[in-house]
């Protein structure tokens, strides 16, 4: 009689109703009212572990993941590899480019301006989606700017370079230059 009440009592925490909520604390903020199949695809991609603290609308208190025996499914997988997956939210693609526009931007200034707008909008899009890149996406923008205030001196410094020189020096320098090509060409 024993046994059946508690074979009844786990069948019945093995299966969530619907109505039961969840929140989450973590990393100094509180997030939910999440259902149960959200906090199970968390707890799947890591960002729950075994030591989160998890309250639940069914008893009302915070405990940590692993007194929940609902989610034992859930970290089944880690008990077997003895650590949690390495599975995760993806890397928003718009930071990726970001970072690697500005790279370039920093070469020859054009691709800066496409590499800060990138930046703003993954920053925006990780923010939404709580997509990984949040680092790519800054240094993208931070090297956008960087890319794009190294054009604009470079303009400045020719533009007051050649405001400076009498038309002689100009066409020493040009006479100088196509010598320069004509010796590389012939090589």
């Amino acid at each position: 009689m024993v046994t059946a009440r508690r074979s009844l009592h786990d069948a019945f925490l093995m299966t969530e109703p619907s109505s039961i909520t969840y929140r989450v604390r973590g990393a100094g903020r509180e997030y939910g009212p999440v259902d149960f199949a959200a906090l199970e695809r968390w707890a799947r991609e890591a960002r729950v572990t075994r030591n989160t603290a998890v309250w639940s609308s069914s008893d009302g208190q915070w405990r940590a993941a692993r007194e929940r025996r609902e989610l034992d499914a859930a970290f089944a997988a880690w008990i077997e590899a003895d650590a949690p997956p390495v599975v995760g939210p993806p890397v928003n693609a718009q930071a990726i480019w970001s970072f690697v526009l500005a790279q370039f931007g920093l070469c020859c200034c054009f691709p800066a301006i496409p590499a800060i707008i990138c930046g703003f909008v993954s920053l925006s899009q990780i923010r939404q989606r709580h997509d990984r890149g949040r680092a790519l996406a800054i240094s993208g923008i931070i090297l956008g700017f960087c890319g794009l205030a190294l054009g604009v001196l470079g303009v400045i410094y020719y533009w007051l370079l050649a405001s400076s020189m009498d038309d002689a020096t100009k066409q020493q320098l040009l006479e100088e230059y196509r010598k320069l090509l004509q010796a590389a060409q012939t090589k």
